[in-house]
């Protein structure tokens, strides 16, 4: 049993920056999948797409996106995480008719000099931080595990005692 996960950008992380692949893109690499795994032993499932957007939206969203979950709610939109409730198409209904467009949150790349809805949040890892493990990212760049090996300097060397022993 194989099972693959959409991927979802979320805030406070190296890829609060990129970009959620396309409704195309995702069925062309799961097609890819599907074909490189026919086996009679393996079996492979994944998450829809559909919950998978809707999930970037709204890790990534702004206040706007209040306005969507209100809407959603009232048209009938209760306990989404379970699938058997899950109405992706009251979700759409929701964000047309009001205006807004799920794709600006989940599918654009973000500049690294963009002002995040998150950014005012401080959670002890640092800006700094986050944009360097982005670009190690992009150069495929393995960052070493700071609980067993030197401090990455993250941030929370300044406040997390077992991060500042490290660095005594």
């Amino acid at each position: 049993r194989v099972n693959v996960s959409t991927f979802v950008p979320k805030p406070h992380t190296p890829f609060q920056w990129a970009a959620q692949e396309s409704e195309e893109g995702l069925e062309r690499k799961q097609g890819i999948l599907r074909n490189g795994m026919r086996r009679k032993d393996v079996k492979l499932s994944w998450g829809d797409n559909e919950s998978s957007l809707l999930e970037a939206v709204l890790s990534r969203g702004d206040r706007r996106i209040g306005k969507v979950i209100h809407h959603a709610w009232k048209l009938g939109c209760r306990f989404d995480s379970w699938n058997e409730h899950f109405s992706f198409e009251k979700w759409q209904q929701a964000f047309e008719e009001t205006g807004i467009d799920p794709d600006f949150y989940a599918r654009r790349r973000r500049d690294l000099d963009e002002v995040l809805p998150w950014s005012h949040i401080d959670t002890g890892v640092s800006r700094v931080f986050l944009e360097r493990e982005h670009q190690r990212s992009l150069d495929e760049i393995t960052t070493r595990d700071c609980r067993t090996e030197n401090c990455n300097a993250c941030g929370l060397e300044k406040s997390e005692p077992v991060c500042r022993e490290k660095n005594i």
